[in-house]
């Protein structure tokens, strides 16, 4: 006769199947440059339609008016998601996201990325420092905006820098380019 077993025992299980098979899931799980690239695509229908849920009441859509508007509301989306630090190198799909409301930080920072991409800016980036921390960089109107997905916070002008005085940035990318600021 089977029994179920409680919740802590199944997270227990599954914790220790996660932990004898993490290689095999880390190694599963790498992704190259463009193939990270690509999630960041703003023609998704995942984004297209968490865009538009969060655009519905600002119709027309213009970005020279409506852009910043709309990115307070990504952030706003994005700070409601739990933030999760995986203990194996782990991707999850916009969908994914979407449907479990958590997400590690790389995650968000892809999907803030095409998100605003979506809204038509053509300079949002996703910047790693050499330390590995994830930021997401934007300009608008003249003044460069940082996000931190890490922490929901949003930096502008002089406060981006100092982000970047003890830990540079390493590199930056989006759907439409990949820079190395590695010395060489």
């Amino acid at each position: 006769m089977q029994e179920d077993l409680d919740e802590r025992t199944k997270l227990k299980l599954y914790l220790l199947i996660v932990n004898r098979y993490k290689d095999i899931i880390s190694k599963q799980e790498e992704r190259s440059v463009s193939e990270i690239r690509q999630r960041i695509s703003p023609y998704s229908e995942t984004v297209k339609k968490i865009r538009d849920r969060l655009i519905a009441d600002i119709q027309p859509y213009e970005s020279e008016r409506d852009f910043l508007l709309a990115a307070q509301r990504v952030f706003a989306y994005v700070r409601e998601l739990k933030t999760c630090k995986f203990m194996i190198n782990f991707w999850m799909t916009f969908e994914e996201i979407e449907e479990l409301g958590v997400a590690g930080v790389m995650d968000k920072a892809l999907l803030i990325t095409a998100l605003l991409r979506s809204l038509d800016s053509k300079d949002a980036r996703v910047l790693v420092t050499k330390s590995e921390r994830v930021f997401v960089s934007f300009n608008w109107k003249g003044a460069n905006h940082l996000f931190v997905p890490e922490t929901g916070s949003l930096l502008v002008g002089d406060d981006t820098a100092r982000q970047f005085k003890t830990d540079p940035v390493n590199y930056a990318f989006s759907d439409l380019l990949y820079e190395s600021y590695e010395e060489g």
